[in-house]
């Protein structure tokens, strides 16, 4: 997507999933269907997280999901600021807390 209108779509799919108005559910999914498919929105995941960030949309992230699972994740990577997933982290913890308590056991 080009970058002058990513701004515009970010803050279009925010009013169109996020309003009190339920009739725009539909509307709301074919629109994130044809920017993701026609428009190329996941195209920059670096682009697209900094716009997420800027207007405080990451309940986008979610719905992305529903399109592309793979881009959707690289977002939430991305707008950790880390370049781990949550499984990652979570493991690497795991093996540190086991590796503490053998430690202790050397002691």
């Amino acid at each position: 997507m080009k970058p002058e209108i990513l701004s515009t779509a970010i803050e279009t799919l925010t009013e169109l999933f996020f309003t009190k108005n339920k009739e725009t559910d539909f509307l709301a999914m074919r629109t994130m269907e044809c920017y993701i498919s026609d428009l190329d929105l996941l195209s920059d995941i670096s682009a697209v997280a900094v716009e997420i960030e800027r207007q405080g949309a990451w309940a986008l992230v979610p719905k992305f999901k529903l399109f592309n699972m793979r881009a959707a994740n690289e977002i939430e990577v991305a707008l950790c600021g880390l370049k781990y997933t949550d499984a990652e982290i979570i493991a690497s913890d795991i093996v540190f807390e086991e590796w503490k308590k053998s430690q202790n056991h050397c002691q």
